[in-house]
């Protein structure tokens, strides 16, 4: 498995190779290993030096490093690339993602020996669709699908190991109530669980995960709107308008801009001036633009508070 956001001020593509390496070095015998410590790695002297051995791990071609994989285990090789949007960044990065493309027609092409499969995951649709719905994408062709949310078994598990750990017991539709409310988030369950646990034993209260969860989601949601508060009036309607338009919103239509209009409660807006707040939107990183003329949602907690605010409201 390779997950590209483990270090975002690399280049994905190099993240990868070093992946691809490691796996190699993996497969190496105890013998071989032994040889490469050994090794010298430069001669230097005043006016030369010369390096003996490649201090990357892998400096070869992609689709050259998973042969070699799939050569070393003598059976197909299954490569997740976790956060694969992440590609996206970089020349470099979709570079890689062809590699790999390359790589797979390569192996799974031949008649015998390993194949490869590839899996790439994500934590943003949109994004991870860019790899796949144009002719030009390294994957044309594929589909992306979304992943079941963890659900009842999930919260169980969770609430059965603290039963055992701390011998804490919360009700199981407490723990699914308070799950669903921070929308189905790990980690944000983890941290009303901990809380609650932490602050009942300072008070000496009565356990109400639900309670917890609900000012978890609030102070979420606090500084969520805290960070649309600093919009222009234009700039807020205008990322309004794309949560709800979604991947089929043109901003410069006469419809987007009487709607922009509309919510910003002014008489109308010009196509520069949405042209001008779109370009900030993208700036702060709350929209992202896959190609020309077309806009989509980048921070998915924002989608999701605004999407949810709306359930409640009607």
């Amino acid at each position: 498995m390779v997950d590209l956001w483990e270090d975002r001020s690399r280049d994905p593509s190099d993240i990868l190779r070093r992946r691809i390496g490691q796996a190699i070095e993996d497969l190496k015998g105890s013998a071989e290993k032994a040889i490469d410590r050994s090794r010298l790695r430069r001669i230097s002297a005043p006016g030369f030096s010369v390096a003996l051995a490649d201090l990357e791990p892998f400096s070869g071609t992609i689709p050259e490093g998973l042969e070699r994989i799939g050569a070393g285990v003598g059976r197909d090789v299954v490569l997740v690339v976790d956060e694969a949007q992440q590609a996206l960044v970089s020349e470099g990065g979709m570079d890689a993602m062809f590699a790999l493309k390359a790589a797979r027609d390569v192996m799974n092409i031949r008649a015998d020996g390993p194949r490869l499969f590839l899996i790439m995951t994500g934590s943003h649709r949109s994004k991870l669709a860019e790899l796949v719905i144009s002719a030009r994408a390294p994957f044309y062709g594929g589909s992306v699908q979304d992943f079941p949310v963890l659900g009842e078994s999930f919260v169980r598990t969770v609430l059965e190991q603290l039963a055992a750990a701390q011998n804490v017991s919360i009700p199981i539709d407490e723990g699914v109530a308070a799950f669903e409310i921070l929308m189905h988030r790990p980690e944000a369950f983890m941290q009303a669980v901990r809380d609650e646990i932490f602050e009942a034993a300072l008070s000496g209260e009565k356990l109400d995960l639900r309670a917890r969860a609900e000012a978890v989601r609030a102070a979420l949601w606090g500084n969520l709107e805290a960070e649309l508060d600093g919009l222009s009036g234009i700039q807020r309607a205008l990322f309004e308008a794309l949560m709800d338009g979604g991947e089929g919103f043109s901003p410069f239509s006469k419809p987007a801009l009487e709607d922009v209009a509309r919510r910003a409660r002014a008489k109308s807006v010009s196509k520069s001036a949405v042209q001008q707040a779109m370009k900030s939107l993208v700036e702060k990183e709350l929209v992202w633009q896959p190609g020309a003329g077309r806009y989509a949602v980048d921070n998915q907690d924002m989608l999701d508070m605004h999407r949810r605010q709306k359930s409640q409201a009607s």
